[in-house]
């Protein structure tokens, strides 16, 4: 990434799409500039792969036009654009950057009246006062206006499945000879979902224009399948016919690919994905359990499927972001015209209970608990400990279910918010985890990258039971995804969301990670009770399946298998960038973990979570702390960290001698868990001086 930075090392980079040498421009585009240049909005660098100083935040130079003005195109390269950007020509603004992180070619019409003959002036000018590192060139000028320049060629392609040879819904990815997203001659309709670069076919089949030129086309369909590319060199005036095959390479039988975060502009009011583009992205992305959920409305997306022929693809459900001050849920399923919830409410006590009791509500997600929204953050330090899982702002966490993975609200630490989970787990709550996209868009954010998989009957992905999979939801029956799958089975019976039985002295944990072979997993790790207790390496496709054995737990546990490998930043499935970074440094994972596999240690056929273990552990101690840290002992750090809390709410600053002296000199387990706390309970303290 870092050779990104330079612009002497930008030009010459991205041969590794296979094209050979550096580009070459047609004869009749005119190159205003040949180099790529770094942009700040500020003097704040963003990202640590930049380079420290950019060349400010605005960008100026001249061309030359012979003969009379006319109508012609500006073509800019540009990466890393997440804000306003203008670009004027000889002081007439004509057009934005594109708001997208992507490296991509954008293309604006210059009318006659804002060009004249000889020397023109270009600025292109951030005036935010927000970060926003952006790389921008080559630019060039093309005399041709955009709808003919693009409908030079045109392209016919035609996708099938590899095994049945059907057409497939799919999505395709088409890249000039730098790697970048070329602009595309055509619109969108009810089979196509068109952007710079990108479009997705609910056929199979896809007709649009380019300029000439020499172009790869990539051909996909989410995670579960591979991909296919072709090289194409095409002239003015010609046609080329593309036919490409993909074939599945995940196999996910049994498991629904459900995505519970979904929306459109035609709805919510922002992106870019109208209803009709986002039917086509579904079934371009093998969404099979697509849940509308514009903001504080409930959206029936039937209608517009079985119009544009995806039905069969997928089974929409009605659902609604309740998007309030004090954090968003994602409900569902609605039926059809029941009212909305109040999102006015701002005591979760009385809205969460009153989501639950609609009609039919099964599910009911804290979205994006490390995001800010109107000032507000679920699980800022203030109002939540870290370590424990204790609410400091008196919210009871009754939702069902958190998102601990948004592929399009990433956090800078991929696997925070699944720490969180695991925290909330051992705290007494019983939460399902949820992966999701949060795509409001066409691409930027890929709907379905980030997913969860319900173990359900997946045979026909378009009748699906929609109150069974969402029980299966709510009972933790998930696996959360994005761009790996793993699965964990217990005993050879017991899966995620299950409560298993231990009456032999060993467990036996038999794990399992699938991906394309255009993705790779480099480890898979098991949890027990959110502590990391086995690893495994994956060097080679041998090692994607595996057992480990450990001694049965001497109390309940619940246990989760983790599997991670290097993010892919290629454009036809790239891992987007963090919403709301909290470091200049990123680097992008793919990720999977399961739900909660709950053991039965005691044999009581039910499950005692670290906080009932230790409030008994507490009581049993009749307040005396020497007691409390000595029947400790035979515990683990998270049911450490829970008697920490108990204690620290009834009796008061653990850090008072000789109290302290007291856990730090105690077994490692009960002294690790006790110093969590007590460092989380201190940046707690902090930040609700600092945000009162």
């Amino acid at each position: 990434m870092k050779s990104c930075c330079s612009a002497a090392l930008a030009i010459c980079v991205c041969w590794s799409y296979g094209f050979g040498p550096a580009p070459t421009f047609a004869a009749d585009w005119l190159v205003i500039d040949a180099n790529r240049h770094h942009l700040n909005s500020t003097s704040q660098a963003e990202w640590s792969w930049f380079a420290d100083e950019s060349e400010g935040n605005r960008f100026q130079t001249t061309f030359q036009i012979d003969g009379e003005p006319a109508a012609g195109t500006l073509l800019i390269r540009q990466a890393d654009v997440r804000l306003t950007w203008k670009v004027s020509v000889n002081g007439t603004e004509v057009g934005r950057l594109q708001r997208d992180e992507n490296d991509l070619i954008q293309s604006l019409t210059v009318p006659a009246k804002a060009v004249r003959q000889g020397e023109n002036s270009l600025v292109i000018q951030s005036t935010d006062q927000t970060a926003d590192d952006v790389q921008i060139g080559p630019i060039r000028w093309s005399p041709l206006p955009t709808e003919t320049l693009f409908h030079e060629v045109t392209v016919n392609v035609h996708v099938t499945d590899t095994d049945s040879d059907q057409s497939l819904p799919c999505r395709l990815t088409i890249i000039d000879q730098d790697g970048s997203l070329v602009p595309i001659g055509g619109a969108s309709t009810d089979t196509l979902a068109i952007r710079t670069g990108v479009i997705y076919t609910s056929t199979g089949r896809a007709s649009f224009g380019l300029a000439a030129g020499k172009y790869q086309i990539h051909a996909g369909r989410g995670f579960e399948y591979g991909s296919a590319k072709t090289s194409i060199s095409v002239d003015p005036r010609s046609n080329e016919e593309v036919s490409l095959s993909i074939g599945r390479q995940v196999d996910t039988d049994n498991w629904v690919a459900c995505d519970t975060h979904v929306h459109t502009v035609t709805h919510s009011g922002h992106g870019d994905a109208t209803v009709s583009e986002r039917m086509v992205t579904l079934a371009g992305e093998g969404i099979e359990l697509p849940i509308a959920t514009d903001h504080n409305k409930q959206i029936n997306y039937q209608p517009d499927a079985e119009r544009q022929n995806v039905r069969q693809y997928f089974t929409p459900v009605i659902g609604n972001e309740v998007t309030t001050s004090f954090g968003h849920f994602n409900a569902f399923p609605f039926r059809d015209g029941v009212p909305t919830p109040d999102h006015t409410e701002t005591d979760w006590d009385v809205l969460i209970p009153a989501i639950k009791n609609t009609p039919d509500v099964e599910v009911v997600i804290l979205n994006h608990g490390r995001d800010v929204h109107r000032g507000y953050r679920p699980f800022a330090p203030e109002n939540f400990n870290a370590a424990s899982g204790d609410s400091l702002d008196n919210r009871q966490f009754s939702f069902n279910a958190m998102e601990t993975l948004n592929s399009g609200a990433q956090q800078t630490d991929p696997l925070e918010l699944f720490r969180d989970w695991m925290t909330l787990t051992n705290r007494g709550w019983v939460i399902t985890p949820i992966g999701s996209s949060d795509s409001h868009d066409v691409n930027r954010y890929i709907v379905g990258q980030g997913r969860t998989y319900i173990r359900t009957d997946d045979d026909d992905p378009g009748n699906l039971d929609v109150g069974k999979a969402c029980r299966d939801i709510r009972d933790g029956h998930v696996i959360v995804s994005a761009g790996l799958f793993v699965n964990a089975i217990v005993n050879d019976q017991y899966g995620p969301g299950d409560l298993a039985s231990a009456e032999k002295p060993e467990l036996s944990i038999r794990y399992s990670v699938d991906c394309p072979d255009w993705i790779n997993a480099e480890r898979v790790t098991l949890f027990q009770n959110g502590i990391p207790i086995r690893e495994t390496e994956i060097r080679a496709t041998d090692d994607r399946e595996g057992t480990w054995k450990i001694a049965r737990p001497k109390h309940d546990v619940f246990l989760t298998v983790l599997a991670l490998g290097p993010g892919t930043q290629h454009p036809s499935w790239p891992i987007a960038k963090p919403y709301q970074p909290d470091s200049r440094d990123w680097t992008p994972k793919v990720l999977s973990f399961t739900g909660a596999i709950r053991v039965d240690a005691d044999g009581d056929k039910r499950f005692t979570s670290a906080r009932g273990l230790a409030e008994n552990i507490y009581k049993n101690s009749a307040g005396d702390f020497a007691s409390l840290i000595e029947s400790l002992r035979d515990y683990d750090q998270a049911i450490a960290v829970q008697a920490a809390s108990i204690w620290q709410t009834a009796h008061g600053n653990l850090l008072n001698e000789p109290v302290r002296s007291t856990w730090q000199a105690a077994e490692p387990a009960c002294r690790q868990g006790f110093a969590r706390f007590t460092q989380a309970w201190r940046e707690s303290e902090i930040a609700r001086v600092e945000n009162p």
